[in-house]
């Protein structure tokens, strides 16, 4: 599947962006803003957005007739795990909960668009 090798490329191009972006942000004074939980918030995210990239690949080749709603379920599933991560952390960690859900926004926001364009991108090519 080169298609899914050269995702996962521009996928860990992405995440190492990220990462970049936030140990520069530790090292100034807005490092306040990296609870050491993001780190695990950006390999998870990772490896949701390449485990469902990789799905929807594999429901494209099956049957394109299904794609929609099988698309609709699995981003349904990852976002009921997303809820279920968010409600853990913040009731646990109350004193972090606001830095928490605005770097988990900002993550989601950024991997959603990048998944999104991905597969714009792909089913365009498909056609």
């Amino acid at each position: 599947m080169k298609i899914y090798s050269r995702f996962l490329l521009k996928l860990a191009i992405l995440a190492a962006v990220i990462a970049l972006i936030a140990f520069v942000l530790m090292q100034t004074s807005y490092s306040n803003f990296i609870i050491p939980v993001f780190w695990y918030m950006l390999v998870g995210m990772v490896f949701l957005t390449a485990l469902m990239h990789y799905s929807i690949l594999q429901i494209n080749e099956k049957s394109t007739s299904n794609f929609s709603s099988r698309f609709m379920m699995i981003s349904g599933i990852k976002m009921i795990a997303y809820l279920i991560f968010i409600t853990i952390y913040v009731f646990s960690f109350t004193s972090q909960a606001k830095v928490f859900l605005i770097s988990f926004f900002i993550l989601y926001l950024i991997f959603t668009l990048f998944e999104v364009f991905q597969i714009v991108i792909y089913l365009k090519r498909g056609k």
